[in-house]
């Protein structure tokens, strides 16, 4: 976590140094999901999860209508799943999240045409803290903690690949790595966007039920932000 703190102060500090044109602060709303091909999905039914997203903004633009950004964020994601299976007349519903806070560069190619502009690139995410939100009801009756263990639903051994993780054991990789793209319009200093990241990396490997399984973030973030300099 030091190290990471340390580099995203490095990376912040070089760009500034490297006569940074605009750097400026954003803030908004990320939507996210999962992309994800597990036999449990059929079943499934997903809901966005909303969160935060804001930090830093560095743009360099050494030409008229091509330029670069790179952005030091907090950003919010997750996933709300909700299964609901009828076994020999049972109806068990499972309701599941997981919340995730990351720090998040992205470092993107920035192509402008009046007003308007669009970006694309990729980015690297660490996760700095999160936590999973398990309920379940069997004939609409909500179990216990305790009793949704017996069900298999959280587990109760402590094979985690991360072992503690806020408090929590949570079986997820922390770094993500994807890409992004997105638009968005300038007014004066002030500028508006909306952009669309798809993850790469499996967060999710070891609690697929095949080796093909896969577990892929992805975020549609609506932003604003002010940019300062030339």
């Amino acid at each position: 976590m030091k190290k990471l703190t340390l580099l995203t102060a490095v990376f912040i500090i070089s760009l500034m140094s490297v006569n940074a044109q605009r750097f400026g602060i954003k803030a908004g709303l990320n939507l996210s999901g999962i992309n994800t091909d597990t036999e449990l999905a059929e079943m499934q039914t997903e809901d966005l999860l909303a969160g935060l997203n804001g930090g830093f903004v560095f743009e360099l633009n050494p030409f008229e209508h091509v330029g670069f950004r790179a952005e030091a964020l907090f950003s919010q994601k997750g996933y709300s799943l909700t299964t609901d299976a009828d076994i020999d007349g049972t109806d068990i519903v499972t309701d599941y999240s997981l919340n995730m806070d990351y720090l998040e560069i992205p470092v993107l190619m920035k192509f402008k045409f009046g007003p308007a502009y669009f970006t694309a690139g990729p980015y690297f995410a660490y996760a700095v803290s999160g936590d999973e939100i398990i309920s379940m009801t069997i004939d609409g009756e909500e179990l216990a903690e305790s009793q949704i263990e017996e069900q298999g639903a959280i587990p109760s051994n402590d094979i985690f690949k991360d072992g503690e993780f806020n408090g929590d054991n949570i079986n997820f990789d922390r770094t993500d790595f994807g890409i992004q793209a997105g638009a968005g319009i300038e007014f004066m200093k002030f500028f508006a966007e909306l952009r669309y990241a798809a993850g790469l990396t499996d967060i999710d490997k070891d609690k697929g039920l095949t080796e093909d399984d896969f577990t892929k973030n992805y975020t549609i973030s609506i932003t604003a932000g002010i940019l300062f300099g030339k």
